[in-house]
């Protein structure tokens, strides 16, 4: 009795230890060090809050079809959604631990003997019972688990954001490589017809005795190549079709027939203008993955806590009530003919090796979480900062192939008058014009770079879902619009 009264007592010290302390151990000072200010200064971003449903600033209708069937049918994004379902009924079980918990059952049993009379006896005996048990949660032990689930469901929550995000820019990335190479395709087959021309010509001459055979193979040479890299672009747009397929999680029979749409724009058509990118400091609130690395820094310290209060005694409640009669009607009539109420004090005595090891493994995930969201904030901020230099710098180059067709665009013009008064050949004029086309596909291939590396940019601040919210529907999450 008197080891009962003194673990009793050490419990109770372990409980106001609970109450007094606190989880300084486990604080971070990450988020004091973040500025408000990015790196990468330049003209073309703005401190304004970051764009919301950044993807419609494109103004293209078939990629926003192409992102709105993604949202309800990408797979990865339904696997997200049955992690928060999962989420959600485990924390509903958590709930069940907080309340009183109990069985009902009625039996029948059948009482028979030969030895009295002719016949004998028989009788039939009907039970109904109540079965009901309560742990008290005084130290508030279930309550933590039920806060720890809660806040992982919200962490699932978060995630889900995260996926949809990922899959809006990783569709928005395949499509402008697409519209990018559905250009070069078209310039190669025109390299390719002029290609086949400058073979004519070198035949030509070679027959006339103006040129040696040298000219004609390397003619040659250079159309294989043209076809070559035809080839290949032809080959690319059906890889990204299909991508784009698998990303909106449908037959790459759907997709080619939403990319005909004939109002589709042009590679060289989309312009962002300047690009809004906040603060520095708001992607703490904002990037889903670091909200979700905070959630579980809570949530294992609910963990931590409950695992530290296994420690304390715990107090249950029992009861069993039931009634009996011979016949089925009767069994209630005059109240319960069983009543067995009981309390219980239970101290973990001969457990606790078993229960520090528990803590601690606790309170090392405790301590994991934290470095899981310092690094995440780490890898965000180097995220966010290599994104607005690759777009700055990507913008630059784009700029600096513009110049180029220009420059190329001049003199093919100069080079069209020149054919027009004869002072340079027809095949002096188709390479100039190889030259042109090519210097469009590589202006091609940089925007389709720079538009990238803006969409990466979109993503790594975090923005695009501040106009959408999550609905519950049937055990489905949904993206709907926020109303006005």
């Amino acid at each position: 009795m008197k080891l009962y009264k003194n673990s009793v007592t050490a419990a109770i010290l372990l409980a106001s230890l609970v109450s007094c302390s606190n989880n300084n151990e486990y604080k971070t000072n990450l988020k004091k060090d973040v500025k408000e200010q990015f790196l990468t200064k330049d003209k073309n971003l703005s401190k304004a809050a970051v764009a919301d449903k950044w993807w419609l600033e494109f103004n293209d209708s078939t990629l926003n079809q192409l992102i709105d069937i993604a949202l309800k049918n990408n797979r990865d994004i339904q696997i997200a959604n049955q992690s928060i379902i999962t989420s959600r009924q485990l924390n509903n079980l958590d709930i069940t631990t907080l309340l009183p918990s109990g069985t009902v059952g009625i039996s029948r049993q059948r009482f028979a003997s030969p030895g009295f009379g002719p016949r004998g006896i028989s009788y039939d005996l009907f039970q109904s019972t109540l079965d009901a048990s309560w742990e008290l949660d005084f130290f508030g032990k279930n309550l933590d688990r039920y806060k720890a689930g809660k806040l992982r469901f919200l962490k699932e929550a978060q995630l889900y954001k995260a996926n949809s995000l990922r899959v809006v820019s990783e569709i928005s990335q395949n499509y402008f490589a697409l519209k990018a190479t559905q250009k070069q395709i078209e310039n190669l087959q025109k390299i390719a017809a002029i290609r086949q021309q400058l073979t004519e010509i070198a035949q030509g001459k070679e027959k006339a005795g103006a040129t040696s055979k040298i000219n004609i193979h390397q003619a040659e040479i250079d159309q294989n190549s043209s076809q070559s890299s035809l080839i290949d672009a032809k080959t690319n747009e059906k890889v990204l079709t299909y991508k784009l397929a698998v990303l909106i999680g449908v037959m790459p029979e759907q997709v080619i027939e939403l990319l005909k749409d004939k109002n589709s724009k042009n590679i060289f058509s989309y312009y962002s203008g300047v690009v809004p990118v906040g603060l520095k400091s708001d992607i703490l609130k904002r990037r889903p993955d670091i909200v979700a690395a905070e959630y579980e820094i809570d949530a294992a310290l609910y963990d931590k806590s409950a695992q530290f209060k296994e420690f304390l005694p715990s107090f249950n409640l029992t009861a069993k009530i039931g009634g009996g009669a011979t016949n089925l009607g009767d069994m209630m009539k005059n109240g319960a003919n069983v009543k067995d109420i009981r309390g219980a004090v239970s101290v973990p005595l001969l457990s606790i090796g078993q229960l520090m090891a528990e803590y601690k493994i606790s309170k090392s995930a405790a301590k994991t979480a934290v470095l899981n969201y310092e690094k995440t904030v780490l890898s965000a901020l180097e995220d966010t900062e290599s994104q607005l230099t690759r777009y700055i710098n990507s913008l630059q180059v784009e700029n600096n192939s513009q110049n180029s067709l220009q420059a190329n665009n001049k003199i093919l013009r100069i080079q069209q008058n020149k054919r027009r008064f004869g002072v340079i050949s027809h095949e002096q004029l188709l390479n100039n014009e190889i030259v042109q086309l090519t210097s469009e596909n590589l202006l091609a291939q940089k925007k389709s770079e720079t538009l990238s590396n803006l969409v990466s940019l979109h993503k790594a601040l975090g923005g695009g879902f501040e106009g959408y919210e999550m609905k519950f529907e049937d055990d489905r999450v949904l993206w709907i619009n926020k109303q006005n």
